[in-house]
C-alpha cells in the first residue's frame, strides 16, 4: 500500500512577518471565539492538491520546479470572517497582479498531477482563527509588510492536537 500525504502549495512567511501579525493582528481575533491558529501554521494556500503519493509527490515537485516568479510585496491589513467555513482571517487590501500570475501559474502547472482547480476566485488570506463564531473586532489594522520570495510545497499532518503543517520544499523566487 502507498502512504499518501495531504498536500498544499502556500506562502510562508518569515519569522518577522509572524511576528507583526502576532504584535499587531491577533488582539482583535478574541472577539472571534473560536480557536487561534498556532502561529507556526500562519500561510497563504495558492493551491490546495490534497492526498498525494510518493509519485504524485514526484510529478508536483518536477513541474513546479518550472514556475519562474519574481518576489514581490503583499501588505496584510484586511481583518474579515467567513460564516462558512468559521475562520477569521487576515488579508491583502488588494492582490498584486505579482500573487494571482503566481497563484495561476501553480494551479496550472500542477493539473497534469491531477490537481482540479477551484472554480471560485482566488482569495488570498492567512486563517487566524478556525471555528470562529464571529468578526474580529476591527475591519482593518496598519498594514503588515511581507516580501514574498519563495513558494512551498507542504504537508498537513492532522493528530489529536489539531493539524500541524509542515513544508517539505521550497522554491526561491528571481
Amino acid at each position: 500500500m502507498k502512504q499518501s500525504k495531504r498536500l498544499f502549495f502556500a506562502l510562508w512567511p518569515d519569522e518577522q512577518v509572524v511576528r507583526k501579525i502576532n504584535q499587531h493582528a491577533i488582539k482583535y481575533y478574541s472577539a472571534c471565539q473560536g480557536r487561534v491558529v498556532d502561529k507556526n501554521n500562519w500561510h497563504i494556500t495558492l493551491a490546495y492538491f490534497g492526498a498525494a503519493d510518493v509519485d504524485t509527490l514526484k510529478c508536483l515537485e518536477q513541474h513546479t520546479e518550472k514556475i519562474k516568479a519574481q518576489t514581490f510585496e503583499l501588505s496584510l491589513s484586511v481583518c474579515g470572517f467567513w460564516k462558512k467555513p468559521a475562520v477569521a482571517w487576515l488579508a491583502p487590501s488588494s492582490i498584486p497582479d505579482a500573487l494571482k500570475q503566481l497563484a495561476y501559474d501553480v494551479q496550472q502547472s500542477i493539473i497534469p498531477c491531477g490537481y482540479k482547480p477551484e472554480l471560485r476566485d482566488y482569495q488570498p488570506h492567512v486563517t487566524l482563527v478556525r471555528k470562529a463564531k464571529q468578526m474580529p473586532s476591527v475591519n482593518e489594522i496598519q498594514p503588515i509588510p511581507w516580501l514574498v520570495d519563495k513558494l512551498c510545497l507542504v504537508e498537513s499532518i492532522t493528530s489529536a492536537q489539531g493539524a500541524h503543517y509542515q513544508v517539505l520544499k521550497s522554491w526561491d523566487f528571481l
